[in-house]
C-alpha cells in the first residue's frame, strides 16, 4: 500500500515555548581547565591550605568581637538580615543580605554559646561590627569545609574516595539545606506523625508532642509578626523626603524611644547626607532585634492558653544557655551543631529564637531527642514506620484513584517470607513502594565512612533490593516461570498483563541528595553490581509531586521516566529540581545530549517554590503543571476518561514521544495530513500517516493516521499495516497508533491501536 510519511522528529531541547513558565534553557559551564584537572586540583588545594592557615586568626577575631559586643545583639541582627526575605505578589523571595545562609547563623550562634555569660560583651553592636561578621562567618564556614578536603585529598583507594565524597555531599546537604518540605506540609506531617504519642510523653515529661508543635508555631508566628511590623515601620520612616521628617517619623513609629526628634537632630552633624541619616537610624533600629526575637513564658502561655510551667519546660528544652557549649569544638559544628536540635538561647529572663523556623527544619531530630529522654524512642520508631506506610498509601491512592492497592503484601519464596509495603496496580502498570523510616543519625554523618555505608544500605539499598526482588518475579512470571507464577498469583497479580513496573523507596529523613549520587554509590560499593537502584524519595516530596502532577498518566510517567533521567545523567539537584525539569521537558531531553552528561539542575524547582511559598503567606498563584501541548493533553485526558485496555501504557508512550516543543510540531504535521487527505484527488491510504520516532529504542514509535469519515471502513486495515511496518524495522518493540477523523477533527482521536512484539516486550524494572 502506498504511503507518505512525515519527517521523523529529531529530539532537540531549547528554550520553552512562548509563555511557558517552566522553560528550561541549557548552557554549558566552561571552567577553562579542560584536561588540566590535576593542575586545577593542586591549585585549589594550595589555595585551601592558605585559607586554613588564616582560620585561627579569623576565629580569634570573631571571639574578640563577641567578647566586646553583646553576642545576643550580634547574633539577632546577623540572623535578621540573613534570613529576612520579602515575598512579592508573584511569590518571589528577595533576601535582605546576599551570601548569608541559615547554617552561617547556626554556626555563629553555636560559637557564641561556647562563651560563658561572664565573657559576653556589653557594648551594643554597630554597623562596622556587623559588616565584619557578614564577612568572616562565611569564611570560617568555608574554611572548616576546606580543612576536610585537604585531609581527604591523599586518599588513593577509589572505592574509599567515592564513599568519602558521598559522605561529604550528604554532610554539605545536611549543613546547607534546611527545609525538608514546604511549611504547611511540614506542619501537617508533624501533627499526623507525633500526636498519637502525646499521652506517653506527657506522663514522663509533663508536656506533649502537640504542645511542642503548638509552642513552636506560636513562637514562629509571634517573632515573624514582630519582624514584619518592624519592616513596615522602618519602610514608612525611610520613605520621608527630608532628614527632619525622617527623624520625626522614627520617633512616631517607635514611640518607646527616649528623647525627642529635635534632640537627635541636634546630635547629627550638619550637612550629613540623607544616606548618612538612613544608616544612623537603621543601625540604631537594629538594636531592637534582640527584644523582637525574644519571648517569655508568660507571653507564650497567654497566646496558647497553656500553663506557664508546661511552656517553660518546652522553651527550656529548645534552648541552650551561654557557656553550655564550652567543651564543643567549633570544627565539629559543621557536622553536628547542638543548635540544630536546640535553636533557642536561654537568656535567663526569656528565650531568644533568632531563627524560629529552624525548629521545624530540625523537628524530627528534636522530637527524637525528646523521645529518647523520655525513654519512648522504641514507640516513636514503631510510630514512624506505621505512619510512613499509612501516609504513602493515602498519597498514592489520591494520586492514582483507580489503582487497586495492597498494603503489607506478604509472599513466599520457598520457606522464606517477604513483604512489600505497597503494591498499586493501575491497568497494566504495577507501582511498588518500600517505606523505610530508618534515621540517618548524626554519628553516621560525622563518623567513619563505613558507618555511613551501613546506614545507606539500611535506608536506600535494602528497600530497593526488596522491591526489585518482587519485580523480578513479576517479569519471570510473565515469561511463564512456574515458581514466580505462584508468587504473583498469591498476590492477585496477573503477570501476563503487566507492561510497566515502577519502583520507589520512601523515607522520613531528607536524603534527596542521593537522587543525584548514584554514580558515587556505585563506585563506593554501596550498590550491588547489576542492581537497578530505586530512588529514595522523602514523603514530603511525594506529597508535592502528587499535588503538582495530579493526573494518573502524568504521575506514572514522571516516575517511569525519572529512573532513566537519573541513569542517563550525572545530576546535581534534588527531587523537586527533578520535578521542575519534568514540568519543563517531560524528561524528553534526547539521547544525543551526550554533551550534557553532567547536568546542574539546582534551581529548577523555583516555579514550585514560588507557588508553595506564596501559598504559605496567603498569596494564591496558579499551580504549576507539566508543560503538555493542547493536542497531547486532550489525548491523555481521553485515555484516562475512557480507559481502554493498556491506557496507562499508551499514556506513557505518547508522553515519551516528544518534548513540549516537538508536540507543537506534531500538531502542525496533523494539520498538514488533514489537508492532504481532504484534497479532491486524495486516494485512501496515501499521504495520511505520520510517525514520531523517539531517539531511544526503548521508547515506542507513535503514529497518527488521518482519514475521512467515508473511509472509516478502511481504518483498521490501514492502522494494522502501518504498525506492522514500524515493527518490521527491528529497532522497535512497541507501536502506538491514533486515528483521527477529519469529519470530527475536534475529537483527540477516533481509534487507538497498541501493537507490541510479545517476545521483545519485557516490563522494565523502573524506579
Amino acid at each position: 500500500m502506498p504511503k507518505s510519511r512525515g519527517r521523523k522528529l529529531k529530539k532537540r531541547v531549547a528554550a520553552g515555548p512562548p509563555g511557558n513558565p517552566n522553560k528550561m534553557v541549557f548552557g554549558k559551564l566552561d571552567f577553562g581547565i579542560e584536561n588540566r584537572h590535576e593542575e586545577f586540583k593542586r591549585a585549589f588545594l594550595e589555595s585551601a591550605r592558605e585559607d586554613v592557615e588564616k582560620y585561627p586568626s579569623l576565629l580569634d577575631q570573631l571571639f574578640g568581637l563577641l567578647k566586646e559586643c553583646m553576642p545576643e545583639s550580634v547574633v539577632s541582627t546577623f540572623a535578621f538580615y540573613g534570613t529576612r526575605a520579602a515575598i512579592n505578589a508573584k511569590g518571589e523571595a528577595r533576601a535582605l543580605t546576599k551570601g548569608i545562609e541559615q547554617h552561617h547563623i547556626e554556626l555563629l550562634q553555636g560559637i557564641a554559646l561556647t562563651l560563658p555569660a561572664a565573657d559576653w560583651g556589653k557594648a551594643p553592636s554597630t554597623a562596622e561590627v556587623m559588616q565584619t561578621m557578614f564577612d568572616i562567618v562565611p569564611q570560617i564556614a568555608n574554611t572548616i569545609f576546606k580543612r576536610r578536603l585537604i585531609a581527604e585529598a591523599d586518599e588513593v583507594d577509589d572505592s574509599q574516595k567515592a564513599l568519602m565524597a558521598l559522605q561529604e555531599k550528604i554532610r554539605l546537604h545536611t549543613q546547607a539545606v534546611r527545609n525538608w518540605g514546604y511549611f504547611s506540609d511540614v506542619k501537617l506531617i508533624c501533627r499526623e506523625l507525633y500526636a498519637s504519642l502525646d499521652a506517653k510523653l506527657e506522663a514522663v515529661a509533663g508536656y506533649t508532642f502537640s504542645d511542642i508543635l503548638d509552642v513552636s508555631e506560636t513562637v514562629l508566628t509571634m517573632i515573624e509578626q514582630r519582624g514584619n511590623n518592624y519592616m513596615d515601620a522602618l519602610k514608612r520612616v525611610l520613605s520621608a523626603r527630608d532628614s527632619a521628617t525622617m527623624v520625626e517619623g522614627y520617633f512616631r513609629e517607635f514611640p518607646d524611644l527616649v528623647g525627642t526628634p529635635a534632640e537627635l537632630l541636634d546630635m547629627i552633624p550638619k550637612g550629613t547626607p540623607r544616606e548618612g541619616i538612613i544608616g544612623l537610624l537603621m543601625s540604631h533600629a537594629d538594636l531592637r532585634h534582640l527584644n523582637d526575637m525574644s519571648v517569655t513564658t508568660a507571653e507564650i502561655a497567654a497566646t496558647t492558653g497553656k500553663e506557664e510551667e508546661r511552656i517553660d519546660r518546652i522553651l527550656g528544652m529548645l534552648s541552650i544557655a551561654p557557656g553550655e557549649l564550652a567543651n564543643h569544638k567549633v570544627e565539629h559544628m559543621f557536622l553536628s551543631n547542638p543548635v540544630w536540635a536546640r535553636p533557642g538561647i536561654n537568656l535567663g529572663g526569656g528565650y531568644m529564637f533568632v531563627m524560629p523556623q529552624a525548629i521545624f527544619s530540625h523537628i524530627n531530630e528534636i522530637m527524637w531527642n525528646v523521645a529518647t529522654s523520655a525513654k519512648i524512642e522504641s514507640e516513636l520508631s514503631d510510630r514512624r514506620a506505621i505512619y510512613l506506610e499509612d501516609k504513602a498509601e493515602s498519597v498514592i491512592q489520591a494520586a492514582l484513584p483507580t489503582a487497586l492497592i495492597t498494603k503489607n503484601a506478604k509472599w513466599m519464596v520457598g520457606a522464606q517470607q517477604f513483604e512489600t509495603d505497597i503494591i498499586a496496580v493501575v491497568d497494566k502498570t504495577v507501582f511498588l513502594v518500600e517505606a523505610k523510616s530508618h534515621r540517618l543519625t548524626p554519628q553516621g554523618l560525622r563518623g567513619a565512612p563505613e558507618r555511613l555505608k551501613r546506614h545507606l544500605n539500611d535506608v536506600v539499598v535494602a528497600p530497593s533490593l526488596q522491591s526489585e526482588r518482587l519485580a523480578g518475579h513479576i517479569v519471570a512470571a510473565r515469561a511463564g516461570d512456574v515458581e514466580s507464577l505462584k508468587i504473583t498469583n498469591s498476590l492477585g497479580l496477573n503477570a501476563e498483563l503487566v507492561d510497566q513496573i515502577i519502583r520507589i523507596s520512601l523515607t522520613l529523613d531528607d536524603l534527596s541528595v542521593l537522587s543525584s549520587s548514584e554514580e558515587e554509590l556505585a563506585k563506593a560499593g554501596v550498590i550491588p553490581d547489576g542492581h537497578n537502584l530505586a530512588p529514595a524519595v522523602h514523603i514530603a516530596d511525594l506529597c508535592c509531586i502528587a499535588d503538582i502532577v495530579d493526573q494518573e498518566i502524568p504521575f506514572l510517567h514522571y516516575f517511569s521516566e525519572r529512573y532513566h533521567f537519573q541513569k542517563h545523567f550525572e545530576v546535581f539537584g534534588d527531587e523537586l529540581d527533578f520535578l521542575g525539569v519534568y514540568l519543563s521537558t517531560g524528561f524528553n531531553l534526547g539521547a544525543e545530549r551526550k554533551d550534557f552528561h553532567r547536568l546542574m539542575v539546582s534551581g529548577m524547582s523555583s516555579v514550585i517554590d514560588r507557588y508553595y511559598n506564596a501559598r504559605d503567606v496567603g498569596i494564591e498563584l496558579k499551580k504549576p503543571a507539566p508543560t503538555i501541548h493542547r493536542s497531547y493533553k486532550e489525548i491523555i485526558d481521553k485515555l484516562a476518561r475512557t480507559k481502554p485496555e493498556g491506557w496507562t501504557t499508551m499514556g506513557i508512550f505518547i508522553l515519551n514521544s516528544a518534548s513540549p516543543e516537538e508536540q507543537r510540531k506534531v500538531e502542525r504535521g496533523l494539520n498538514r495530513l488533514k489537508r492532504s487527505v481532504t484534497r479532491k484527488n486524495a486516494k485512501p491510504g496515501h499521504g495520511c500517516f505520520m510517525e514520531v520516532v523517539p531517539p531511544l529504542n526503548r521508547k515506542a514509535t507513535v503514529g497518527f493516521y488521518v482519514h475521512q469519515g467515508v473511509n472509516a471502513n478502511l481504518r483498521r486495515a490501514h492502522m494494522e499495516h502501518f504498525a506492522a511496518e514500524a515493527l518490521e524495522r527491528g529497532d522497535v518493540a512497541s507501536c502506538l497508533l491514533f486515528a483521527k477523523n477529519t469529519d470530527d477533527w475536534s475529537s483527540p482521536y477516533e481509534a487507538v491501536l497498541l501493537v507490541q512484539q510479545r517476545e521483545r516486550v519485557v516490563p522494565e524494572l523502573k524506579s
